[in-house]
């Protein structure tokens, strides 16, 4: 009786998987689209409407074109234009490039 039982569950068991496996339908394969590409701006060259348009409020986007030229991107932080959040939230949309030696 136990093994008729046992026969039996299993038996189920596959008719149900079975059920379940036709009724899944594989979906197309299209490649992510991406939505917003990120735009990377020079603190030493860029103008302050794309230092804003980075997200940057436009009174400190003007501090920063006034305190030019930076070493580093860092700069924002250690001379207090940008706040440790800010910088968090802005530090892979920057970059400071240094200007070529004449």
């Amino acid at each position: 009786m136990v093994r008729r039982n046992l026969v039996g569950l299993l038996v189920f068991a596959f008719v149900w998987t079975g059920a379940l496996g036709a009724q899944v339908k594989e979906t197309p394969r299209t490649p992510p689209k991406v939505i917003n590409e990120a735009k990377i701006v020079d603190i030493n060259t860029a103008p302050e409407s794309d230092i804003v348009a980075v997200g940057i409020e436009r009174a400190v986007a003007k501090k920063i074109v006034e305190g030019r030229p930076y070493r580093n991107k860092r700069d924002l932080l250690t001379k207090q234009l940008l706040t440790k959040e800010q910088y968090e939230k802005f530090k892979n949309s920057i970059v400071a490039k240094r200007p070529k030696k004449s």
